[in-house]
């Protein structure tokens, strides 16, 4: 497989502190939306700042503060499909199912354009994702993970952060699901396998290998 370049832009939305990246080739105009926050407009600002086109909105899962800047990119960039995990496309529609009535808001995104599964691959603006199900944090929760480029790039959502793992106390959280996960399917990486989380700082599977609290080697 022939590596490619990969520039990242990580846009902070507030009050989560969630992550949403803008991910493209530098040789492209196109681009890829992952996990658009409660700011949208910042991401907006960027895209247009730059002379981009959004090709796809990615949602790892469906929770409110992952898909709350869907309508308005979509709005922004009608022909842009959102893309999520078949087992979390409820979420986008139900304001119950992805925990914004728990903070006193009714947000909806617009349904689901391509839904994928476990083991598919998704192509758009020059980027080749392999899609990867992680349950445990949210039962649809996927990854994506970039082999294409050097070191391989995995946008991870909620399932792991920087010494740390995501909640599993929602309605369909399950601790063990994400731990046989981070396992199974993400420490099988190459441990320098570059890991963008949904909140926090950029890390490595060696990184979170050696020294995640929550699994390693001696946890159970």
């Amino acid at each position: 497989m022939t590596a490619i370049q990969i520039d990242v832009a990580r846009i902070l939305s507030i009050p989560f502190e969630e992550n949403a990246y803008v991910v493209r080739r530098p040789d492209r105009a196109d681009c890829l939306i992952v996990d658009p926050g409660l700011e949208p407009r910042k991401i907006i600002d960027h895209i247009e700042g730059y002379e981009l086109e959004p090709a796809a909105i990615l949602n790892t899962h469906g929770h409110s503060d992952h898909i709350g800047g869907n309508g308005a990119i979509k709005e922004r960039w009608p022909q842009c499909p959102i893309v999520i995990g078949s087992g979390d496309a409820a979420k986008l529609t139900d304001p119950a199912q992805n925990l914004s009535t728990l903070f006193g808001a009714h947000l909806v995104s617009p349904p689901a354009d391509v839904t994928v599964d476990d083991g598919d691959t998704y192509r758009a603006a020059g980027i080749e994702l392999r899609v990867l199900e992680i349950p445990g944090h949210s039962a649809g929760h996927v990854i994506y993970l970039c082999q294409s480029h050097d070191p391989p790039l995995a946008l991870v959502g909620d399932v792991i952060f920087a010494g740390g793992v995501g909640r599993t106390d929602f309605p369909d959280g399950n601790t063990q699901d994400l731990i046989d996960g981070i396992r199974n399917k993400i420490y099988t990486l190459p441990e320098e396998t570059i890991l963008l989380s949904g909140h926090g700082p950029a890390t490595t599977v060696g990184q979170e290998k050696r020294t995640n609290p929550f699994v390693n080697d001696s946890s159970d």
